[in-house]
């Protein structure tokens, strides 16, 4: 039982990107904080593990970073990991398509932002000059808007497929581009996602700066990434982080948040409380009621991936686009992770998998056989040593249109109680960059209150 006397000045609910990330820069502050995780471990919805057989790490769903994540990379600046991001010099997507065919988006740097993405366009091989020549409307909408919160509340209302198709997009760049844009950020599909978070996304990578572009990838587990080093850095200054920590309700007394209980019956008391926890969590706990409000009704997109050991290397590329199958990416984690050996370790992703958390690993696997037989057909070749089948049913939020509305801005609440979290209305769709300004933005307003 926590006593009064071990009173916090801070206490952050959640042990992921969002939790650590407030935690540590309430602890740089010079705040006493007490970080409180559910689970076992830290790291949320983005965590990693050993493969039982292989020992390789795995993530419970492969995350690609984008220059333009500038909070996580000044989170992970403070905390000493940075150097664990490594961010291709060259601003280059390759891509493999169902009829065995490749092509890459490649962006000149020296041509400044956005030229770099026109110049990669125009060269794209699947694409004709009519596919390419609707690019001019979307262009000059992106242009428009000055900032990713000036985005027209319209949008949100619209799913990404009715948005492009409404800018004249052809049905065959919105496939071969824009689709895996999509995918990949807002994790669902175009055909039930909202276009606001969509343009969020194409303005922050595409019309800032060159730096925004670049593609980066973690040469570490994600729990290795920043957990550790988030706990060292929070304790080292008298704070603690504490695990398997399920919450049951908050302490409200004159309508103001004053802490927690956990399920145990453990009291932690705290002038202020950031809350993490996604909204389908949250909700069920006891809560003030000038807490509860639309925000309830938001829900989860997961994401399946595929771990596959193979007798041979089958790509050379870190990442490879996938077109027209049920595998929307592939990435070579033998090269990501510095593996040495004449095998290969590839982990394939599915993203907004609806359809698939249900199904049998068995069916998923021999799914990505299929995918991988059409993409690449020098897979004939190779000889599948292990596989695994990863299922995160509750990855981030699923952006369905009209949920942008639902989400409270981070650092609202009510007295004592502040939100945070991927799934805060940032301005940003619920990526791991959404999570950690979340974070500095929910301590901003803790700060400002005292």
């Amino acid at each position: 039982m926590a006593s009064t006397a071990d009173r916090a000045d801070a206490l952050v609910i959640g042990g992921g990107f969002a939790g650590l990330c407030a935690a540590v820069e309430l602890a740089k502050q010079g705040r006493k904080v007490v970080v409180l995780e559910k689970k076992p471990h830290l790291g949320g919805r983005a965590y990693s593990f050993a493969d039982p057989e292989t020992k390789e790490v795995i993530d419970n769903g492969q995350h690609l970073f984008m220059g333009c994540y500038r909070h996580t990379r000044r989170f992970l600046e403070e905390i000493g990991t940075s150097s664990f991001l490594h961010f291709a010099e060259k601003i280059r997507v390759d891509y493999a398509d169902a009829e065995g065919g490749r092509d890459v988006l490649s962006c000149p740097a020296a041509l400044g932002s956005p030229l770099h993405l026109a110049w990669g366009v125009l060269r794209l091989k699947g694409l004709s000059l009519s596919d390419k020549a609707g690019l001019l409307r979307l262009d000059r909408y992106i242009k428009s808007i000055k900032s990713r919160t000036e985005v027209p509340a319209a949008l949100d209302f619209l799913t990404v497929r009715q948005w492009l198709g409404g800018m004249g997009q052809s049905k065959r760049i919105q496939q071969r581009l824009f689709d895996p844009i999509a995918l990949g950020a807002l994790n669902d599909d175009p055909e039930v996602a909202s276009a606001t978070g969509f343009v969020q996304v194409l303005r922050e990578i595409f019309y800032r700066d060159v730096e925004s572009t670049r593609l980066g990838v973690a040469a570490v587990g994600l729990s290795e990434l920043y957990t550790g080093a988030a706990r060292a850095y929070i304790e080292k200054r008298g704070g603690k982080v504490l695990q398997s920590k399920k919450l049951a309700s908050f302490i409200e007394e004159g309508g103001r948040v004053k802490g927690a209980v956990t399920e145990a019956g453990e009291r932690f008391e705290a002038n202020s409380t950031i809350s993490t926890l996604a909204p389908w969590d949250l909700k069920k706990l006891t809560l003030p009621q000038a807490l509860r409000g639309p925000w309830e009704n938001l829900a989860p997109a997961p994401i399946v991936s595929v771990c596959l050991w193979l007798d041979r290397p089958l790509i050379s590329e870190p990442l490879v686009g996938m077109l027209g199958t049920e595998i929307q990416w592939v990435f070579n984690k033998s090269r990501i992770l510095g593996l040495n050996g004449g095998g290969q370790y590839l982990s394939l992703v599915i993203s907004g998998a609806h359809k698939q958390i249900g199904h049998d690993p068995k069916e998923i696997f021999a799914a990505a056989e299929r995918d991988l037989g059409k993409c690449f057909p020098e897979f004939s070749k190779t000889k599948v040593l292990r596989w695994k089948v990863v299922k995160e049913p509750f990855a981030t939020l699923s952006p369905v249109p009209g949920s942008d509305a639902l989400r409270p801005a981070p650092g609202s609440g009510m007295p004592g109680f502040y939100f945070a979290g991927d799934w805060t209305r940032t301005g940003l769709p619920a990526t791991i960059e959404s999570a950690t300004a979340s974070g500095y933005a929910a301590v901003a307003a803790v700060l400002k209150n005292g």
